[in-house]
């Protein structure tokens, strides 16, 4: 028995390391692209709206498949999901450094986003079925949230770091051409450490897909994100507006479809009893509001440092390197201590980035003359309220959440993060483009400040789901 049990958490960390690293190039590509742009549109002679695209098809793609990857794993196997995904994904990342033009490029970023759809919701499904609930599943979680964190503050370094050593001449390419012998690997070690795993539907057997649901879902927020990730930098023309308008529509007839195919228990591609649990809606709301922070603030500060200050994209991504460190050093230890409650680190990530916000807009306003060098305290108490947050926020959601929920549940988290992501640029680009760093630093305190009075409550649901569970 010792002997079967030792063996099962070998396997378990090797399958953990093994979709871990999905997930980590699937979100290290939403951002590493960013400081490479000057010199795709110098060597391919992209012009803004294609090089927009480039940056924007990608996360587009990704947000708008993500209930749908998460269902498909429900139905035909999460580790069938994962490496469909990832083949898909190694295999559209190489297409995008080799891409001749740059039509080529964006098709092969649309794919790649498409790819990491389909395998990012099945991680955290993986973890949720491999790990016994208690501190085996709680780790994997943590680590889970600390891949992705660092995967969305390395990508500005590793970005320009790759940008500027120009291997082999390549320029660019290579931010895609690393992600190919990753992704075999992964190919290659998944099947063997894996365990294949699926939900049942109402008979039994798999669930069946809900294509009219799929279509609506998909329809809906492809008109939502389209406008939030083009939109801005058009002027918010009246197409824009309109797909606005028409996304609140089509969204608000998927989920009444979805709780009548609830209620009559015909597999829905969401299923609305999800919704009808107040913590992870809560927690839902609060992975969006979070969420919307990031982004922003890396593009802000990569703007700031680059065209406020002249500084080259190896120098601006090293600028962010102490608040890479102070991620890394904060989840490292989070990830271990056991005296303290998930919920309480939670908190105090959210309270430390509003603190951060405002640290960061006192120094724009009070001392210019310090810039830039003055924000690098701001920026490490952004990262080590990212690392706080990150590391116990899924458990805190997922973990009472029912098995046969897990991939979708994991496809709407991850459908929320990105969602955030893109409001977050769309929104709070705006304050920066009008009033500065400040004006945007200002902003994203705001929204960490409305996260962190929404986990009082959410905190509290959780304890008492985690109860439940123990006395059951």
């Amino acid at each position: 028995m010792t002997v079967d049990m030792a063996r099962e958490d070998t396997l378990g960390r090797f399958a953990l390391a093994v979709v871990l690293t999905g997930a980590f190039v699937a979100m290290m590509d939403t951002f590493v692209v960013n400081v490479a742009v000057p010199s795709i549109r110098a060597d391919l002679g992209a012009n803004e709206a294609e090089a927009e695209l480039v940056v924007a098809g990608y996360t587009l793609t990704y947000a708008v498949g993500l209930i749908m990857g998460g269902r498909l794993g429900d139905a035909y196997g999460r580790r069938r999901m994962f490496l469909l995904g990832m083949a898909g994904f190694t295999g559209s990342s190489l297409a995008c450094g080799l891409a001749p033009t740059p039509g080529a490029l964006v098709a092969g970023r649309l794919v790649q986003g498409a790819a990491a759809a389909v395998l990012s919701p099945q991680v955290l499904a993986v973890i949720r079925v491999t790990f016994a609930e208690g501190a085996r599943r709680a780790r994997a979680f943590a680590a889970f949230g600390v891949a992705v964190g660092l995967a969305s503050v390395l990508g500005q370094i590793l970005g320009a770091a790759v940008v500027a050593a120009d291997l082999f001449g390549l320029a660019w390419r290579p931010i895609f051409l690393l992600n190919v012998p990753l992704g075999v690997a992964v190919l290659l070690a998944c099947p063997l450490v894996v365990r294949e795993s699926r939900a049942a539907g109402s008979a039994g057997g798999p669930p069946r897909l809900d294509w009219s649901g799929a279509a609506l879902g998909t329809t809906g927020l492809g008109l939502l994100l389209l406008p939030l990730v083009a939109g801005r930098q058009s002027g918010w023309p009246p197409w824009s507006l309109g797909m606005l308008a028409g996304s609140a529509v089509v969204l608000a007839i998927f989920v009444r479809q979805q709780a009548g195919k609830t209620a009559a228990g015909v597999s829905p591609l969401l299923d609305t009893r999800l919704l009808a649990d107040p913590a992870f809606r809560l927690g839902a709301v609060v992975m969006l509001l979070f969420s919307a922070t990031m982004p922003p603030l890396y593009l802000g500060y990569t703007m700031l440092l680059q065209t406020g200050f002249g500084a080259g994209a190896l120098a601006a991504g090293l600028y962010f390197a102490p608040l890479a460190l102070a991620f890394s050093l904060v989840s490292f230890v989070a990830g271990r201590v056991r005296r303290v409650s998930a919920g309480a680190m939670l908190v105090a990530g959210a309270v430390l980035h509003t603190l951060a916000g405002v640290l960061a807009a006192l120094v724009c306003l009070a001392a210019p003359g310090w810039l830039p060098g003055g924000l690098l305290p701001a920026m490490i108490l952004f990262g080590l309220g990212e690392g706080l947050f990150f590391t116990p926020i899924l458990n805190v959601i997922l973990s009472a959440v029912a098995e046969r929920h897990a991939g979708v549940a994991a496809g709407v988290l991850s459908t929320m993060q990105r969602l955030g992501n893109s409001l977050g640029v769309a929104v709070l680009m705006a304050p920066f483009l009008a009033g500065g760093f400040a004006a945007l630093a200002g902003c994203v305190a705001g929204l960490s400040l409305a996260a962190a009075l929404l986990l009082g409550p959410l905190n509290r649901r959780y304890r008492a789901a985690s109860s439940s569970m123990q006395s059951a």
